[in-house]
């Protein structure tokens, strides 16, 4: 198959399937449909992995919505990169992103994903400058706005032009 679409349905106790985005996604041109439900208890996913099987090499997943792929950041750059990496294409209705024409919406979330595993790296570090007792943001030999000596005055700044000061 070329094109399915997938989506996930909110724990609401008796919905089981969203008839207005499976409309949706057949109007689209979607060959097969496929959706989970979401649960409080963790992140089961099987039709979306069904939707992924079903797919050729260079077909596409569509969706309605961001949220309709994942319910997180995290949870939606996994299953970005998961596309990408068996040499898949998204399709986003709502906002409208299709990385056969945008293929740099894949590095942007390569990115993200990055940033994502660094940030506990970083915060543990900052962590741990504070409780050394470090300033946060200070560098060793970067003044951090504060007189070196005590009673020296820093010398005076000048406002830019387009900050307010004198435009003449």
């Amino acid at each position: 198959m070329n094109l399915v679409g997938y989506y996930r349905v909110p724990p609401v106790r008796g919905i089981f399937f969203s008839p207005a985005q499976e409309e949706r996604l057949l109007l689209l041109g979607c060959q097969e449909v496929f959706s989970d439900r979401c649960l409080a208890s963790g992140v089961v996913r099987p039709g979306l992995q069904r939707a992924l099987d079903a797919l050729e090499p260079g077909g596409a997943v569509a969706v309605p919505s961001f949220h309709a792929l994942a319910g997180d950041m995290a949870g939606l750059v996994e299953a970005v990169l998961k596309l990408q990496a068996r040499g898949l294409h998204l399709i986003v209705q709502q906002p409208d992103v299709d990385t056969r024409t945008q293929p740099g919406f894949f590095e942007t979330c390569q990115m993200l994903a990055g940033f994502s595993r660094e940030r506990p790296m970083v915060r543990a570090a900052e962590a741990a400058l504070i409780a050394k007792g470090g300033k946060a943001g200070g560098m060793k030999g970067l003044k951090t706005g504060a007189s070196e000596k005590p009673g020296e005055k820093e010398p005076p700044t000048t406002a830019h032009p387009r900050e307010g000061g004198d435009p003449s």
